[in-house]
């Protein structure tokens, strides 16, 4: 007898197989997503406070190099805040080509952003402003004082603050523990 001869061979997968397969998938990307999204705004604050940083730190290489203020203006309100940069004068970010250096707009607006506000802290200058000194970088306000500064941002119960010390020094620091900054 020759039982080889009306054996069929299996190939591929069957339809439960499949399912199982999917369903399992399903699970695993329902666990997933909340954990995809928290990252993701917690990136988007990160962006939002090294970007602010790093227009802080060129302001005021930009103010020592050209002997002149660069001021940096911040405006709207959250959720829809901006913050914008100009030289010798304060500019309103929420104009068009209002906030440029040398003919080039440098605006920076929440759109790139999210959720993410910001709310800032800048004593004697209204609207809130900083500026840096062009001889030894020291921070100033609208009416030439020295003056510290803070920027908070705010993300999904996370916090990052871009603070400006009256010398001029710019850091990050979270009260939070986010973003591995140190502690405010």
């Amino acid at each position: 007898m020759n039982l080889k001869k009306n054996q069929h061979t299996q190939k591929g997968f069957t339809l439960i197989e499949l399912l199982i397969t999917a369903v399992i998938l399903g699970v695993l990307v329902s666990l997933a997503a909340p954990s995809m999204f928290s990252i993701l705004e917690g990136r988007k604050l990160k962006g939002a406070a090294e970007n602010l940083f790093a227009d802080l730190i060129f302001a005021k290489t930009e103010t020592i190099k050209r002997n002149n203020e660069v001021i940096l203006s911040f405006g709207g309100t959250s959720p829809a805040w901006c913050y914008g940069l100009k030289e010798d004068v304060s500019c309103d970010c929420a104009t068009s080509n209002d906030c440029s250096i040398d003919g080039i707009e440098k605006v920076v607006t929440s759109d790139s952003y999210g959720n993410t506000t910001l709310t800032a802290a800048f004593p004697g200058s209204s609207p809130e402003e900083t500026g840096f000194e062009p001889l030894r970088g020291f921070s100033e306000n609208s009416s030439g004082s020295f003056s510290n500064g803070t920027a908070t941002f705010l993300n999904d119960g996370r916090k990052a603050i871009v603070m400006v010390s009256s010398l001029g020094r710019v850091r990050i620091c979270s009260d939070t523990g986010f973003g591995g900054y140190e502690s405010c």
